[in-house]
């Protein structure tokens, strides 16, 4: 259809269309569960999702544990970047 071709009961099926799919598209929500790759004293933990099936979430929180060394938990992890990279300003107009 071109432009010129839209009729206004085309254009109200077409705005009660769009509204319809809006509706019906939300984000997944899943529960987070957290755990913890460090020890009591040393936390390092991340969030995944829980509608896993638990006998193959326990492989890859197997894979995050031996691999707990490629996350970087604190600033000084991540050698060799500028503050500026890290730094948040928040401009207030008054």
């Amino acid at each position: 259809m071109g432009d010129k071709d839209w009729g206004e009961e085309d254009i109200k099926e077409f705005a009660r269309l769009v509204e319809n799919s809006e509706k019906t598209w939300k984000p997944a929500s899943e529960e987070l569960e957290v755990i913890n790759l460090g020890t009591e004293q040393d936390k390092k933990e991340l969030k995944i999702g829980t509608f896993s099936i638990v006998e193959k979430k326990e492989g890859p929180i197997s894979l995050l544990h031996e691999h707990v060394y490629f996350f970087s938990w604190i600033y000084t992890d991540m050698s060799g970047l500028d503050t500026i990279i890290v730094v948040h300003k928040i401009p207030l107009v008054y």
